[in-house]
């Protein structure tokens, strides 16, 4: 993962960046609704294949009653809770025997063969095998984790590289809790589509923007140096950059975002900003604002612009424009910070969910 502010500029000062822009090295990820458990309404499976965190699995458990997600994870794992759950908040977090933990995705289909107990001792059982010898037309989804947390502590985009649904008629389909079979949340007319609402990914990319922070800020380099990118003129920061299996990210501000200590009290600067990831250039986009007071700077980073997809199966561009959640759930989220200059800055910063209704589309598509 990339932390995007290290480093210093010229000889007596330094260019503070509130910004940071991390990514998680996820390898594959399958997940689904429940419908009549009362315990869990979702399950998500994550492999990870890394230097850094590893080779294991992890279970994410959403909880009916309160929305947490209860962690299990393979031994051997180094994996930071906080971005491990982007998809909501942390429940508990637990080493666990998940045995089997197969887990493999094909030109054909998926193969998953999962089992473990949970806390309470139930027996949590995902055996699915779609495999039919046929190649299958997979997209690229912005999946709509972030429409579904309402204390967020970042911008949490996971975007799903060679996306797919399982197919009904699959030679093994089993999802089990406590010897109980579990029914999945579905997508209407599935005599057509022949499709079950399992989604699961071959290639995720998952970007966390502006994790809330409470305490010293970094600062930037004068070249373009862990993830940051200085404007030429060496008085801004132009952007910033991150990258990881394979992937990368790029957060750009147009015009730079200046020196905060250049700025006079009273004054006030704007522009846009836009987030992109592998080709697409902008995933996600908005404005930024920044107005100094007294020792104080306060900024805000507003989105504005949401996911426009293209070039996805049909299937996926169906369910993209009837629930249209997929596209405009990233135009809730807003950045609010506070920079206290000084001999030691530093940087107080929290997200928020604008107005106090949530598009319910997709949740009314899938009951």
């Amino acid at each position: 993962m990339a932390s995007a502010c290290p480093g210093t500029v010229g000889t007596n000062r330094t260019l503070l960046c509130p910004f940071d822009l991390q990514m998680l090295p996820v390898d594959r990820m399958l997940n689904f609704e429940i419908v009549d458990d009362p315990i869990y309404e979702g399950v998500e499976l994550q492999v990870f294949d890394d230097p850094a965190h590893g080779t294991g699995m992890i279970v994410l458990l959403k909880r009916r009653q309160d929305g947490r997600l209860d962690i299990y994870r393979q031994p051997g794992l180094t994996l930071d809770p906080e971005l491990a759950q982007v998809g909501g908040e942390l429940g508990a977090w637990v080493e666990a025997d998940i045995d089997p933990a197969l887990f493999d995705i094909s030109n054909d289909g998926v193969d998953v063969d999962v089992r473990f107990a949970d806390l309470a001792g139930r027996v949590v059982q995902v055996c699915i095998d779609d495999r039919n010898g046929r190649r299958r037309h997979r997209g690229t989804l912005l999946a709509p984790v972030g429409s579904v947390i309402d204390r967020p502590v970042s911008l949490p985009l996971f975007v799903m590289g060679g996306c797919d649904l399982v197919r009904r008629g699959s030679r093994v389909f089993q999802v089990r809790i406590d010897d109980h079979a579990i029914t999945t949340g579905r997508l209407p007319g599935a005599w057509l589509h022949r499709r079950r609402l399992v989604k699961y990914t071959a290639d995720p990319t998952v970007v966390v923007v502006n994790r809330a922070h409470d305490g010293p800020i970094g600062t930037a380099s004068t070249q373009v140096l862990g993830g940051v990118e200085v404007a030429p003129s060496a008085l801004g920061i132009a952007g910033l950059r991150a990258g990881n299996g394979g992937h990368t990210a790029n957060l750009g501000l147009e015009p730079a975002l200046p020196d905060l200590t250049s700025l006079a009290p009273g004054e006030s600067v704007r522009g846009v900003w836009r987030l992109g990831v592998d080709d697409d250039p902008a995933i996600v986009g908005g404005t930024w604002n920044a107005r100094r007071s007294g020792d104080h700077v306060d900024l805000v980073l507003d989105v504005t612009r949401g996911w426009r997809p293209s070039g996805l199966p049909l299937l996926m561009a169906a369910v993209t424009r009837i629930a249209p959640v997929f596209r405009n759930w990233p135009t809730t989220y807003r950045w609010t910070a506070t920079v206290t200059l000084g001999n030691e800055p530093a940087l107080r910063s929290r997200w928020e969910r604008k107005g106090d209704r949530r598009d319910q589309s997709y949740r009314r598509l899938t009951a």
